[in-house]
């Protein structure tokens, strides 16, 4: 077969917590194996902290501004993706794959759009949503009976999951190995724990419908010739992460394997990329044509070697119900506000507002020294520079 088969997983809302990103009372045993086999993004950030903006930025290689989907795409927002805009099923298509969509996508309200040749919801009991579970048995069931074929495969997978409610599909609390918290909330507070060992009791389970997954694709004899991604499409659903532009809610997971592709097992890369990179990279790693005007960077050749330099050294942020946009470096966090909800009223300009002394426009960020982005210093001059 002269092109990869392409499977790509994506979840809801798991920002990146998961026992190979460091935390340890997560049970991910399949995806923290597939880490190990595979190439993990140690410093990968969504371009927006919400579910259909930042996957159509994921799955055109676009920025919202320029995609045209700048929040959610059903009712009241619909939003859309501009007319001529491309997504990866109708690049894919285009080359020759049999495009399959298992479980759910955010991109589109009407699937037509793309460029799927069939939609896979997944058997719910009782007619109910598809569960994880759900999709991956509907996954296993395909790849047994179409999984190899004269052309390669590009399955699209959406996973319900870890959005909330985090006990969705009757999913129990799992505190057996403790509950790790995320360094912004607070210790003390109950709530947290009782809302991340349910959090950790549904990444348990999506982490078996990923093992459910990986084990049809080896009884199907598709492994090596196949690129996987697990992924996230932003953080997760906890205060001052999710719906903000701190490193809590852009922060992502992605992990790609491919034995056949020159990806070396259990490789880190350290480097700033984004999930508009992510259409690219498939293109170039399937030996496609890469369109110019694309705002992503191909990330092939850093997979496959230290040796290639950084594709970036900024990433960037943007949502739209807040009017606010960030850009961040290694080290910094800018934060830039451009409208304020006063009283409820209708949003008036920042400018505006700085005018009579009302608003602040920014905040800045030492992330060397304070990594949970709590002191702002955008007014220390000590950082004018």
């Amino acid at each position: 077969m002269s092109k990869p088969n392409i499977l790509v997983i994506t979840t809801h809302d798991s920002g990146r917590h998961f026992g190979c990103y460091g935390r340890q009372t997560v049970h991910s045993p399949r995806i923290d194996a597939l880490a190990e086999s595979g190439v993990q993004l140690d410093a990968h950030f969504a371009a927006v902290p919400i579910c259909c903006a930042s996957r159509a930025s994921m799955m055109t290689g676009l920025y919202p501004q320029h995609h045209g989907l700048l929040d959610l795409c059903f009712p009241p927002f619909n939003w859309k993706l501009h007319d001529d805009v491309r997504h990866l099923s109708q690049y894919l298509h285009d080359a020759g794959y049999r495009t399959h969509l298992f479980g759910l996508q955010h991109e589109v309200m009407d699937l037509d759009r793309l460029a799927f040749d069939a939609h896979h919801a997944g058997q719910a009991p009782q007619g109910g949503r598809a569960t994880c579970t759900d999709v991956a048995e509907s996954l296993a069931t395909f790849l047994k009976e179409h999984g190899r074929a004269d052309k390669p495969l590009y399955a699209q997978v959406g996973f319900f999951e870890t959005h909330t409610p985090f006990g969705f599909g009757g999913v129990e609390p799992d505190d057996s190995l403790g509950v790790d918290l995320p360094a912004h909330l607070d210790p003390d507070d109950p709530t947290n724990h009782k809302e991340l060992a349910h959090l950790q009791g549904a990444l348990r389970k999506v982490d078996e419908a990923v093992g459910m997954i990986l084990d049809a694709l080896d009884d199907a004899g598709m492994t090596d010739d196949t690129i996987v991604v697990f992924t996230t499409d932003h953080g997760l659903e906890v205060p001052r992460a999710k719906w903000h532009l701190y490193d809590p809610g852009i922060e992502i997971a992605c992990i790609i394997r491919w034995p056949n592709g020159g990806l070396a097992g259990g490789r880190h890369v350290a480097d700033l990329t984004s999930n508009v990179d992510f259409t690219p990279t498939i293109l170039d790693l399937a030996g496609l044509t890469v369109p110019s005007g694309l705002d992503g960077v191909s990330l092939a050749d850093r997979l496959r070697s230290d040796e290639s330099p950084p594709p970036r050294d900024v990433v960037f942020g943007y949502y739209q119900k807040k009017d606010n946009r960030c850009v961040r470096t290694s080290r910094y966090k800018l934060i830039r506000h451009f409208t304020f909800a006063v009283d409820n009223r209708k949003p008036v300009r920042y400018d505006q507002l700085m005018a009579v002394g009302v608003a602040k426009p920014v905040q800045l960020y030492d992330l060397l020294k304070d990594p949970v982005e709590f002191h702002d210093v955008s007014d220390d001059p000590a950082y004018a520079e």
